[in-house]
């Protein structure tokens, strides 16, 4: 079996195990998406409600904040292997809407094994987490993304894994402080920069 046909039998296997736990405001279960042999791996939390939708990984305005990113260094996202460790949209009703929440321990307890069996088929030469919440899932409980972003760590397998900012914090961020959004996507882009040369995608000298 190739990684095309493991990474194909596990997404079935997903969809078929977690289907059943959704909710009336969950539409789908979001897998990954992208190359299953690129040597660089995205993460983040858990998808949002145009992930919900498209039952795509980073399609809304997070997606975009990354594509965008990814175009300034001359990659696309069809390059790379885009996952969340949670594999169902986390929602709350507020009125007549849905808000995204924090994913529950029951929730991120139910997609860890599939997100596991995810990086050892992967098997990756470097993780890229996008946020702290995804950080802690992947490299430490107790990681704090404003102390060490930006830092190699040693994650699954010994993969050298980093975090960076979550894409929706630097589009919160540009919202109510333009400055520190703009020192934040830079941030980001040189973060996404530096795990492309970890991983054999951009060479060192590379400015995009």
């Amino acid at each position: 079996m190739n990684i095309q046909e493991a990474i194909e039998q596990l997404r079935q296997e997903t969809i078929d195990t977690l289907t059943p736990t959704l909710t009336e405001e969950q539409t789908q279960v979001v897998f990954a998406a992208g190359d299953p042999t690129s040597p660089l791996m995205l993460v983040g939390e858990a998808p949002g409600p145009q992930e919900d939708q498209q039952g795509t990984p980073f399609v809304g305005p997070s997606g975009k904040l990354l594509e965008s990113a990814l175009t300034q260094l001359g990659l696309t996202r069809d390059q790379l292997w885009i996952s969340n460790t949670v594999k169902v949209w986390p929602n709350t009703r507020n009125g007549r809407s849905l808000k995204t929440r924090p994913p529950q321990a029951a929730e991120k307890k139910a997609s860890r094994p599939f997100f596991e069996r995810e990086i050892e088929l992967i098997r990756p030469k470097a993780i890229l987490c996008l946020g702290g919440t995804a950080a802690q899932a992947v490299i430490d409980k107790s990681f704090k993304i404003t102390q060490e972003r930006g830092q190699w760590r040693e994650g699954p397998h010994d993969t050298p894994t980093m975090a960076t900012f979550h894409p929706s914090y630097i589009l919160r961020l540009q919202g109510m402080a333009p400055a520190d959004g703009a020192a934040a996507l830079q941030s980001f882009i040189d973060d996404l920069r530096l795990a492309a040369q970890r991983a054999g995608l951009l060479k060192e000298q590379d400015d995009g």
